[in-house]
């Protein structure tokens, strides 16, 4: 990550105006697309890309390709100056628009799904996303201890879903890591 540091360190200045993740959630990240050796992802929310730079370094290392969806213009077009900057553009594709019309575009079997966008629509991104997630693949929910009473039905759809293994870990304001089985 060393050469995307200038870039990382430079956007920690802004985290709380684009509501970024935390540098540690960006390593849990990076750490389990090299885990799992992830070839495609999906990140939903791209804000000004502090994350899709972990995504997308990570994936660097994998051969892997990053499809991130933005509903903000102007956020967007930050974000893919700053992948610009951090020469990792060429794998990261950019969409603009409502990811609950984008992700049902998405032709790609994802090994790992990032969500860090709207919270009351964390299930219906992840019911839209599942069909093309891979068995054994990962879903990522962020700020799911500090935002958890926005997400009511997103929580109990992944506890109680008996494809998705899914548990609580408190890292900064929390995520909840599910696995995908293969039934």
């Amino acid at each position: 990550m060393e050469q995307y540091e200038p870039v990382l360190k430079r956007l920690e200045k802004t985290a709380k105006q684009y509501t970024n993740i935390a540098p540690e959630n960006g390593q849990f990240l990076s750490i389990l697309i090299q885990s799992i050796q992830a070839r495609n992802v999906l990140e939903v929310g791209t804000s000004n890309g502090y994350s899709t730079i972990y995504l997308a370094a990570a994936l660097k290392k994998t051969g892997g390709r990053l499809i991130t969806l933005e509903f903000d213009p102007t956020r967007a077009a930050e974000a893919k100056a700053h992948l610009q900057e951090a020469g990792l553009d060429s794998i990261v594709e950019v969409r603009i628009g409502n990811a609950l019309d984008e992700i049902p575009k998405c032709d790609t079997t994802f090994d790992l799904v990032f969500l860090d966008a709207e919270k009351g629509e964390y299930r219906r991104y992840l019911e839209l996303a599942l069909p093309n997630i891979r068995p054994r693949g990962l879903i990522v929910a962020d700020d799911t201890v500090t935002m958890r009473d926005e997400m009511p039905d997103y929580v109990e759809f992944v506890f109680n879903t008996p494809t998705l293994h899914s548990v609580d870990i408190p890292l900064d304001d929390g995520v909840i890591l599910s696995y995908k089985t293969e039934l």
